[in-house]
């Protein structure tokens, strides 16, 4: 009788498909945050799916940002220490997310947004998500380092130019 269990199943990947995995999995929880939200959004509207969205993310960012800083050996907090942990925040791997450092400070950029992306093609339109995206960015680059300042500079229900859904920008605070 053969035996798996979820190491045999991913030590014998290659690691293209361990990358293929990530991806999916990363599209899977935004599947499962998208129903989530649809539901809510059905049987208490929009401004309350929004405001239970963002308080959802805001405590998950806290839990997201304590283990991927404990993957990295995160210990101070610097800029580049941010930058490597927004790669591997849940969303990452399918949203295209590119980053950037300019003049100290970091700008994070995301070209594909599933949840929008699904909303618009269903004839939802796009919905206000700069609360969520504020309140989950921030407090998961505060957990890194209780310094970090996050601005958004782009995200619905700002005008955003094509291939470009939101973008951020963090900075360390000065003394």
């Amino acid at each position: 009788m053969v035996s798996f269990s979820v190491s045999n199943v991913l030590e014998s990947m290659t690691r293209e498909d361990l990358i293929r995995y990530i991806e999916i999995l990363s599209k899977n929880f935004l599947t499962l945050d998208g129903y989530w939200f649809l539901g809510v959004e059905r049987k208490f509207g929009i401004e309350t799916a929004i405001e239970l969205d963002r308080d959802a993310w805001e405590s998950y960012a806290i839990s997201e940002a304590k283990r991927i800083k404990e993957l990295l050996g995160i210990t101070e907090g610097t800029i580049s220490d941010l930058e490597r942990a927004l790669h591997l925040i849940c969303f990452s791997p399918s949203s295209g997310v590119r980053t950037e450092v300019l003049d100290g400070r970091l700008i994070m950029t995301v070209t594909k947004c599933r949840p929008q992306h699904a909303r618009t093609r269903d004839g939802r339109g796009e919905f206000a998500c700069k609360p969520v995206g504020l309140a989950h960015l921030s407090t998961f680059a505060k957990t890194i380092n209780p310094k970090f300042e996050t601005e958004c500079s782009i995200a619905p229900p700002d005008p955003h130019p094509e291939g470009i859904w939101c973008r951020w920008e963090f900075r360390i605070k000065p003394e």
